[in-house]
């Protein structure tokens, strides 16, 4: 008659079994969440320059689990660089993601509190030292709020006047502007109907009668002030 197994025996064999079953179970399924950790986040749209720091701060992300990872979370490390205009996130599965990205136009340079800004066409005054160096910018002066350089921005273009060839604008403490073009000619607009006025410079330009002018001052209504001589 064989000799019977022990209960303690027995008991030792089921341990052992259960215990190398475990182990085997364990590493399936760190492999599993090994397998869908972010690994890689690829940055589309941007020179190396503008990217390199958001770089740094998206790969702060690796590791996440990408089923767990949100667009929110991605969009929180994105909002100190407020020169981005248009986000869109994808997950490529199983450990990728890619951020597609695009910046804002610089309409504009100005000093604020000493230091140096650009003007971004989505609101933000931007520091100049996240963009690669913008050339031929104009230059804004005065105590302007942001958004009533852009409203200026966008009446002129809505008649048709080449912001191109404006080199200065200056904002004055009864919130009107000065513009100073690259033929040196100031344009004077008043603090009320500005869009009125930049009608009425319109019509100017074509009659092409602006020879020896350096000063059209329409800061009066229904008055046109020409003047060859600047203040």
């Amino acid at each position: 008659m064989p000799q019977s197994i022990s209960k303690y025996k027995l008991y030792l064999y089921f341990f052992f079994l259960i215990f190398l079953s475990s182990i085997f179970n364990f590493q399936i399924l760190d492999n599993y969440h090994d397998k869908f950790r972010l690994k890689n986040i690829n940055i589309n749209g941007l020179p190396y320059n503008e990217k390199k720091n958001i770089q740094i701060e998206l790969n702060k992300l690796k590791n996440i689990n990408i089923f767990y990872l949100k667009k929110d979370k991605v969009l929180e490390k994105l909002t100190n660089f407020n020169f981005l205009e248009n986000i869109y996130i994808n997950k490529v599965i199983p450990s990728s993601i890619n951020v597609n990205i695009s910046k804002t136009t610089v309409l504009g340079k100005t000093i604020i509190n000493g230091k140096k800004f650009y003007i971004g066409k989505n609101g933000n005054f931007i520091n100049p030292n996240l963009l690669t160096e913008e050339n031929n910018l104009p230059s804004v002066y005065g105590d302007f709020q942001i958004d009533e350089y852009l409203s200026l921005i966008k009446k002129l273009k809505k008649h048709d006047i080449d912001i191109g060839n404006i080199k200065e604008y200056y904002y004055y403490k009864n919130k009107r502007w000065d513009l100073l073009f690259l033929n040196n000619i100031t344009l004077k607009l008043p603090s009320k109907k500005d869009e009125e006025s930049i009608k009425i410079f319109k019509k100017l330009l074509k009659n092409n009668d602006l020879i020896n002018i350096k000063i059209i001052d329409l800061r009066v209504t229904n008055q046109i002030i020409l003047s060859n001589k600047n203040d």
